[in-house]
């Protein structure tokens, strides 16, 4: 379990910090006890007044997948898992008298969660692996801060502590800054971990000065990214994480970078359907149609229009991961959960990957989920000998930083479609609406409950399968997602 102790000999103002950070998030889960009850709260800005306490619960969502083998020399066979099981609240929001508003939230159950740019997955947090915790969210005009708790193994005491800061630092540049540390065993947690935006590497740092057992309890991990749009519907992103990184002269030529990167192009246009159009296109276009047409949120916003454009995207992504990346000298630090899904980007460790996908969603202004989306991917990796939870060790040299022995090569295909299967509508005319003392601040008891469908198939061809010489191999699985959602959904503007 993980232990929490005072550090000596810190200075006053940084026990003052961490002591208002507690105070402030105690303050917000005590208020989730006042009215947890299911309404979307809609405010005006000017409309929120300082000391202003407005719990509710904003959505919850469960969502299964049955994952089988398509060819029978597959020795898997069908799995059954609970990808999401989560509940999303709002608390607290705080008005300065400057007219700023932060606004607060936690998500609690079993979350998939990815951050950074990529579409392939993010090199610190990929949606990919499902992790059981408590995630906090402050949100400061165009600042955002996310902080997760998640246990890797709550058995065996291996925890995941996760934040991440991104903002819009200018109209067209959007930056973003991550951290995690996988901790295990002896572990001592100190105040500093729950400060926001207080940097793990700077507390592990000063830690291993006084205690240098504390090296072997903690992998760090830190990425940066940032998203430009080059112009309209034109967006270049790229991701660099960092493992483990020979800063001192000493090391360099000695100890490999651990590192890792995603670059990636992304092109979005709308798709005029009309007569001449492709057969196929113009069926996914209905069928996107068809699944937003019966969006209760699709008719306010869109004031119950009977024509809806499809949107197409087009992106181009390449994901390189150096060796021994997500792994540690302690192997209770690798970077996995207890289920081994890789927490990090699925490609793994020790090798490259490039990347087309073709996507196809309805309206973009309407948050994904409720409605249909078609996506067609290609790509094709190289993958060296190195796995997760093989560390580097001395006599290693650099020699096996990237692409270690035998390459494996494989050529990817995949394919999936999502739709909603059984929306509710709801008449928004018949929304009770509760006047909060403030004029124009009111709740607005518009639920959305809905169920989601989605088919995945995904089909590898490998050479050197296995990192044999000459060895060749097809594998493939087919995946069936049902996702229940009870949710709030905020009004376009």
């Amino acid at each position: 379990m993980m232990l929490c102790e005072k550090s000596p000999g810190k200075p006053m103002h940084v026990w003052a910090l961490c002591m208002w950070t507690a105070i402030v998030f105690g303050l917000c889960l005590l208020s989730l006890a006042c009215e947890a009850a299911p309404v979307h709260i809609r405010i005006q800005p000017e409309a929120i007044r300082p000391g202003m306490i407005l719990p509710g619960m904003e959505d919850a969502c469960v969502e299964g997948a049955l994952r089988a083998p398509i060819f029978v020399q597959d020795r898997q066979g069908p799995k059954l898992s609970l990808n999401t099981l989560q509940v999303t609240f709002a608390m607290p929001s705080f008005a300065s008298p400057w007219g700023h508003i932060l606004t607060t939230g936690m998500t609690v159950g079993r979350q998939r969660i990815q951050w950074g740019p990529g579409i392939t997955g993010g090199l610190v947090l990929s949606d990919r692996a499902s992790l059981d915790g408590l995630t906090f969210h402050l949100v400061l005009d165009r600042i955002r801060y996310t902080q997760v708790q998640a246990g890797r193994d709550f058995a065996t005491g291996k925890w995941l502590l996760a934040h991440r800061l991104e903002g819009q630092a200018f109209p067209n540049l959007k930056i973003g800054i991550s951290e995690a540390i996988a901790v295990s065993g002896g572990f001592r947690m100190r105040f500093a971990h729950l400060v926001p935006a207080f940097p793990y590497y700077l507390i592990q740092h000063l830690t291993i000065k006084g205690d240098r057992e504390q090296d072997r309890w903690t992998n760090a991990l830190v990425s940066v990214d940032a998203s430009v749009n080059l112009r309209d519907n034109l967006v270049a992103y790229a991701e660099f994480m960092a493992d483990d990184f020979p800063w001192a002269m000493s090391a360099k030529g000695r100890v490999p970078y651990m590192v890792g990167g995603v670059i990636g192009i992304r092109l979005t246009r709308p798709l005029h359907l009309a007569d001449g159009a492709p057969v196929l296109m113009t069926c996914i276009g209905e069928l996107l149609k068809g699944a937003a047409s019966r969006d209760p949120v699709f008719e306010t916003s869109q004031g119950k229009r009977d024509t809806l454009d499809t949107y197409c995207s087009v992106t181009a992504e390449y994901v390189r991961i150096n060796n021994y990346v997500y792994s540690h000298k302690n192997p209770d630090n690798t970077y996995i959960t207890r289920t081994g899904q890789l927490i990090g980007h699925p490609l793994g460790p020790d090798a490259e990957g490039v990347y087309l996908i073709l996507a196809a969603n309805s309206y973009p202004g309407i948050q994904p989920g409720n409605q249909g989306q078609a996506t067609l991917f290609f790509g094709y990796e190289r993958h060296g000998e190195g796995a997760p939870g093989e560390p580097w060790r001395p006599s290693h040299g650099t020699g096996r930083e990237f692409l270690s022995g035998i390459v494996e090569t494989r050529k990817v295909l995949g394919m999936s479609a999502g739709v909603d299967i059984l929306p509710v509508a709801v008449d928004p005319g018949q929304a009770t609406n509760t006047d909060l003392g403030h004029e124009g601040t009111h709740t607005w008891s518009m639920t959305q409950p809905n169920a989601s469908l989605e088919l995945s198939l995904k089909i590898e061809s490998m050479d050197n399968a296995g990192h044999i010489p000459g060895a060749k191999a097809l594998e493939g699985n087919i995946a069936i997602s049902v996702r229940l959602h009870y949710g709030h959904p905020s009004p376009n503007p």
